[in-house]
């Protein structure tokens, strides 16, 4: 019998504790090559990691380079939209996404156009309306690039599967890695061709 392989889809090596960095100090060295020597003998085949801003995601696509199971996710999670438009520029901002996609394409890293979509849990980092602003403009990344999206979403249903019928002809498919809604919206989120569910919290 062939041994499972395992992806992780999902595993945020930009977040400053891969670095020992907790509230803002310094606690350990880096232990990525750690995380990464353990995965590897527990199985796992290969890691996705994810991008959750610009600079992240360049992060992301740098660490995706050390080893050829790593690859990753360029995009902007909904938590931090307000990025588009601090930047002074949101579209100068939105074609820095792009061309960092497509440089990770080329480089045969980048897989998904994410961590994005809708978290209203979580409204003091970035009101509804830029969320949704920013949500639908990643589908714009979708498109040019032809690859899958990696979603979020967070109590906050029913503008997500709207913005996504919305966007239906404009994305292959892909998973929502954080869900959280009701068994209706569960079915109204995979009746969408070629979507997944990753984690379903209630």
């Amino acid at each position: 019998m062939a041994p499972i392989r395992m992806i992780d889809i999902a595993v945020n090596f930009t977040d400053g504790m891969f670095k020992g960095i907790y509230n803002g100090k310094q606690h350990h060295v880096s232990d990525i090559a750690t995380v990464l020597s353990r995965a590897w003998n527990a199985g796992v085949d290969r890691i996705i990691v994810t991008g959750g801003s610009l600079e992240e995601s360049k992060e992301a696509l740098a660490i995706a380079e050390t080893d050829g199971r790593l690859f990753c996710t360029v995009g902007v999670h909904p938590t931090r939209c307000k990025e588009f438009e601090e930047s002074g520029d949101p579209k100068k901002h939105f074609q820095a996404l792009l061309a960092l996609a497509k440089e990770g394409i080329q480089k045969g890293k980048v897989v998904a156009i994410g961590e994005c979509g809708l978290d209203y849990d979580r409204l003091h980092f970035c009101p509804p309306e830029v969320q949704k602003k920013y949500f639908e403009k990643q589908f714009e990344l979708a498109y040019a690039t032809k690859l899958p999206m990696f979603l979020h979403m967070r109590a906050a249903a029913e503008d997500f599967c709207e913005i996504m019928e919305r966007n239906i002809n404009k994305f292959t498919g892909g998973v929502s890695h954080s869900f959280t809604g009701s068994a209706e919206d569960r079915d109204k989120l995979l009746s969408f061709h070629n979507m997944y569910i990753g984690k379903f919290l209630r």
